[in-house]
């Protein structure tokens, strides 16, 4: 949720607060990209999908408290993973959608 925060804001930043037209708002969140945000880079491909790094955790015992541990972290990671975006929206699951 707080990086859907930081989206909307930049987004109503770049549009100088005027959010009275949808296609510019729409057309304005989806060109966020984030630098600094928790989960490290943020952007949106051109389908409007979020691409971002996806941490693996565990749960570790640690001066007797519970604490994560980052295990590994795989960098720009979208709806697509390593798969062709071709190939994938051609999967009977994505056929009836509006991603053509």
């Amino acid at each position: 949720m707080y990086i859907n925060g930081m989206v909307a804001e930049a987004a109503v930043k770049a549009l100088d607060g005027k959010v009275d037209d949808k296609e510019a708002l729409i057309k304005a969140l989806r060109a966020v990209s984030l630098q600094d945000s928790p989960r490290g880079p943020f952007h949106f491909d051109h389908f409007g999908n979020a691409v971002g790094n996806v941490f693996v955790r565990k749960i570790v015992k640690q001066d007797g408290k519970l604490a994560q541990h980052t295990i590994k972290i795989y960098p720009n990671v979208s709806q697509f993973w390593t798969f062709d975006e071709k190939w994938f929206l051609e999967q009977p699951v994505y056929r009836a959608t509006t991603h053509r």
